[in-house]
């Protein structure tokens, strides 16, 4: 490796980081995107590390350093940036430990499982003036680029009026962790498997919730993505069990929510509504469309389980009112006309339309060239204010203003507890004896 290269280090080498961010990464090298090298794999879980660094060694020809302890990664690893790919409550632990040990930081979605503590990643982010990044992947999808640029630049569908998203279907309840079988994430692109999943996610404190926070936050920044500040939220969140009465209000604190009604509005004007549920038998319902004052734009890639989270994956379709119908993928082709080749190049650089490779680039690009990446820690912070907003609604019973949750105005109690917890758990201060 050449000194000039960004040292990169993975904290957390779970099926996130071996299935799509190590993954990322080679394709990067593939395209000849070649500003970095991993040198440092960091994981509790041995075969986790061991996995990773072969293959990053087959893939890449890199020779990373193997830890199993994160505080002596950041201080004994060879790395000038960090991507934290580590369960949702270590997040800013960990991001303001390695901020403030001089560290450039990415860190995976959801940003953090509060307001008060995206807050403090952002602040240590300012102060200590090195590049954080929060890995929001799905608005670099080909088909989000092409819609946003059709709702905000194209104006193909005039004037933005209304959406709604809804997914209803019926699941048998998840096996306990120790009966699944091990995890597979990460088969994909080569990247090897790796041990059984833990179930941290259904550790209040560590997950921060369920479904809004979780695949939740991919949806929540899409929509901050096509309309801009939102602005009142209403929701009604459930806990549906084999037997008995749902779980709702305060209550969803003592279990993950399995279902939602959420309504949202846009200080530009746009409503919508997003509701799911894999708790409802009978008959299954899939509608995920925005409509304009001259047209509208419908996902029609109703077969994927995650459309309800993850819009414009794979299919599409616009129609207009003067009769215009198009396909996303000609929507896509329309964009890249329009937009013209050193756009596209900063938005999918030298052709590499993956999401996770291209997000991870912009974070690369940002570190080299000292700049602010798409999406910072204060716009990671916003979406959390949204994510934050539907849980206080749900929680609270009332509508709620996401200015006032993300001031710290509307508190009524989903995070008291969650910052409770980690006001007594601050991020070590660390020194770096790596050079």
């Amino acid at each position: 490796m050449t000194r000039d290269k960004i040292r990169l280090g993975i904290i957390g080498c779970g099926g996130i980081a071996r299935g799509r961010h190590i993954t990322g990464l080679t394709q990067l090298k593939r395209a000849g995107l070649d500003n970095f090298e991993v040198t440092a794999v960091c994981d509790t879980v041995e075969e986790n590390v061991s996995a990773a660094a072969q293959y990053l060694q087959r893939e890449q020809g890199a020779n990373p350093e193997p830890f199993s302890d994160w505080q002596e990664c950041l201080t004994r690893a060879p790395v000038d940036a960090v991507d934290i790919c580590l369960p949702h409550g270590l997040h800013h632990v960990v991001g303001i430990a390695a901020l403030e040990a001089g560290l450039h930081v990415v860190v995976e979605k959801p940003y953090t499982v509060t307001v008060k503590t995206g807050r403090q990643l952002a602040e240590t982010a300012d102060r200590t003036g090195k590049v954080l990044a929060t890995a929001v992947p799905h608005r670099r999808m080909p088909g989000q680029r092409a819609v946003h640029w059709a709702i905000n630049e194209g104006r193909l569908i005039g004037q933005p009026r209304m959406f709604f998203t809804e997914y209803t279907q019926w699941r048998p309840p998840p096996a306990p962790p120790s009966a699944r079988a091990p995890s597979q994430t990460g088969a994909q692109s080569g990247a090897p498997a790796g041990p059984a999943r833990t179930n941290w996610r259904h550790d209040r404190m560590m997950g921060g919730g369920a479904g809004v926070i979780d695949s939740g936050f991919h949806f929540l920044d899409t929509i901050r993505y096509f309309y801009g500040q939102p602005e009142t939220v209403y929701a009604e969140l459930r806990a549906f069990g084999p037997d008995g009465p749902a779980m709702r209000g305060a209550q969803i604190a003592e279990e993950r929510e399995n279902a939602a009604v959420i309504m949202i509005s846009f200080e530009n004007g746009v409503a919508g509504t997003w509701c799911w549920s894999f708790q409802i038998p009978g008959k299954e319902t899939r509608n995920s469309v925005i409509y304009g004052s001259e047209g509208s734009i419908e996902d029609t890639g109703y077969s994927d389980r995650f459309s309800v989270y993850h819009l414009f994956m794979h299919v599409g379709e616009l129609r207009r009112l003067d009769g215009t119908i198009l396909s996303l993928g000609e929507l896509e082709g329309r964009m890249r006309r329009e937009i013209g080749p050193d756009r596209v190049q900063r938005l999918f650089p030298n052709g590499v339309t993956d999401h996770f490779a291209t997000e991870l680039w912009d974070f690369l690009d940002a570190v080299e060239h000292n700049r602010k990446p798409e999406v910072d820690g204060w716009g990671g912070l916003a979406t959390t204010a949204l994510v934050e907003s539907i849980y206080e609604s749900a929680y609270s019973g009332q509508a709620v203003k996401v200015a006032d949750v993300l001031s710290g105005q509307t508190y009524h109690g989903w995070q008291r507890d969650i910052d409770d917890y980690w006001s007594q758990r601050p991020a070590p201060k660390l020194t770096r004896r790596a050079s």
